[in-house]
């Protein structure tokens, strides 16, 4: 079978209504990928999400990124009784490959109800603005902002630490409400310190919104593959193989040599060489040429 599966000419979801469990109009990102290839709709249901968790901490998160967009997904098909849910989450952090370089990950889940699977795509992506720093200064806070590009996107401020249970102020998108709100919270502050970090709500982080419409791009376009076995939507890639050998030694590396694609409703899978027997990997790669 071709690694793409059996594309399907039309879409099955044909002038679906799909819904979107969100707070922070995420359809604007999501929306048009799903109507431009499936030719489906994509509708909000605007419930509060941040009972699950929130970026700056005053709600944790319980579970995984995977878990949380379920049960976003499953919250919103439960409200409107529909056949068809999507829903997001993300979370943000140091990346695990290039140390103290900030990184996104982001979840869109969709579960089809009429068919019975569930099928999620995810991007880890260091296109991000995400960091956040403890000052002393409204200058020091106008450096920060202008590194996290405000005020286009949003900024946090709270007094003390990220830790502290005192004021915080969210969605700040203009200097003088930035400075009253900075003033404020150095007034209460224990520590004479202001903690600012970049406000990573969807909707007021333009960069992160980015992220979302090209994966929502990825998870409309396997929703046209077919899986040959079950004909069920959803056959793309599930995971890859490393291990093509090295070129001077023949020891094996972590070059890929493999793509492993799959179906999110009879798990039937399929491996694809991406590189033929004559293939091998460069000495650099090789932890033995190159220790």
């Amino acid at each position: 079978m071709d690694k793409d599966g059996l594309k399907n000419m039309e879409s099955l979801y044909f002038g679906c209504n799909i819904i979107l469990t969100t707070k922070h109009q995420k359809s604007k990102a999501i929306s048009p990928s799903f109507f431009n290839a499936l030719n489906a709709h994509v509708n909000e249901c605007a419930l509060d999400t941040d009972q699950l968790g929130t970026f700056c901490g005053d709600i944790e998160r319980s579970g995984s990124a995977i878990e949380c967009a379920k049960i976003k997904c499953e919250w919103g098909i439960d409200v409107t009784k529909a056949s068809y849910g999507l829903a997001s989450e993300g979370s943000f952090g140091p990346s695990p490959f290039i140390p103290f370089i900030p990184c996104g990950k982001e979840i869109i889940y969709f579960i089809d109800k009429k068919r019975d699977f569930n099928l999620y795509v995810q991007e880890l992506s260091h296109e991000t603005n995400y960091q956040m720093a403890e000052v002393s200064s409204y200058s020091e806070a106008l450096d920060f902002a202008k590194k996290a590009l405000f005020p286009s996107h949003a900024l946090i401020i709270r007094s003390s630490n990220r830790d502290s249970k005192g004021l915080i102020f969210k969605g700040l998108q203009d200097t003088k409400n930035l400075e009253k709100c900075f003033e404020n919270a150095l007034k209460n502050s224990s520590t004479r310190n202001v903690w600012i970090e970049t406000d990573m709500r969807a909707h007021l982080n333009p960069t992160r919104m980015k992220v979302i419409e090209q994966l929502s791009e990825q998870l409309a376009q396997r929703l046209l593959c077919l899986c040959k076995r079950c004909d069920t939507p959803g056959w793309g890639k599930i995971g890859a193989k490393k291990g093509l050998q090295c070129r001077l030694c023949q020891s094996p590396t972590d070059i890929i040599k493999a793509e492993t694609f799959g179906c999110a409703k009879c798990r039937h899978i399929e491996t694809i060489a991406v590189t033929t027997l004559e293939d091998r990997a460069d000495p650099m790669y090789c932890c033995y040429c190159n220790p």
